[in-house]
């Protein structure tokens, strides 16, 4: 025996396996015996322990032993509620920061507006400024489109009634009904881009975070210059930061594939 083995409380590793039993495809003494290679008194405490709990519930009529699904949406309901997602997209910023070498950024929509609520700078000399607590217009930013564009048809109509655009460089789109063709092009690829829109000379591409409904809650994107960001490597880094973006959401707990997205192998 291992030193980690020595370590184990046998009879609380069986009430996990019994647990993992349960969920999976609910289970009776005489099933559970087996599978423990115990006998089926000891099995029956097991399971009569569980249920104690309310972890799982016992079929009268069957003998079966199901899980519990409202104490799993309890725990479900208490894990994401202790989430502080900004935080845990960390490691994912670094990743894509050591991809790109540009600064990486988190943001969330606020009312017509985007915030940056994580940001790692560029080790680049020439590099975007700091935008952590930064906010940006949502019709301009790639954050904020990422975000935008994958809302329900609703939300995205109601921010269409917030926003009263401004240029902000001679690139920034204005016209209602070109936002409405960018919004439905960054929709269709699964990231949306920032070209010059915002500064001059500065480039963004950025893909949507889900959470465990599969509801967008973020965005994860880069910014540098348009020296280096050329249009095609904006485009290359799009895809691999739609990729990126969803292994973050499924950490969140949404499911494996974006509604209409089919994924592209990654490639660090």
């Amino acid at each position: 025996m291992n030193e980690t083995q020595g370590n184990i409380i046998k009879s609380l590793s069986r009430g996990l396996t019994a647990l993992e039993l349960v969920l999976e495809q609910s289970a009776t003494p005489q099933s559970l015996a087996k599978t423990l290679d115990v006998d089926r008194t000891t099995a029956y405490r097991i399971l009569n322990t569980l249920a104690a709990h309310d972890y799982i519930l016992r079929d009268p009529l069957d003998d079966q032993y199901v899980i519990n699904v409202q104490k799993v949406f309890s725990f479900a309901h208490g894990v994401v509620g202790k989430l502080h997602f900004p935080t845990l997209a960390t490691p994912y910023l670094e990743r894509l920061r050591a991809k790109t070498g540009e600064a990486a950024s988190l943001a969330v929509l606020q009312d017509a507006e985007v915030v940056y609520v994580n940001h790692l700078p560029s080790e680049e000399a020439i590099t975007v400024a700091p935008m952590l607590g930064v906010r940006r217009p949502v019709y301009v930013s790639a954050v904020g489109k990422a975000i935008w564009s994958h809302l329900p048809e609703a939300e995205q109509e109601q921010l269409f009634g917030l926003i009263a655009p401004v240029p902000l460089t001679d690139k920034t789109l204005c016209d209602v009904a070109q936002i409405r063709a960018d919004l439905q092009a960054a929709r269709g690829r699964g990231y949306a881009i920032d070209d010059e829109e915002t500064f001059d000379g500065v480039r963004c591409v950025a893909a949507p975070v889900r959470n465990h409904r599969n509801e967008v809650i973020a965005a994860m994107g880069i910014s540098g210059p348009a020296t280096r960001l050329t249009l095609d490597r904006l485009h290359a880094y799009g895809l691999y930061l739609r990729d990126l973006s969803q292994d973050f959401s499924i950490a969140l707990g949404a499911p494996d594939a974006a509604p209409g997205q089919e994924r592209v192998p990654m490639r660090e």
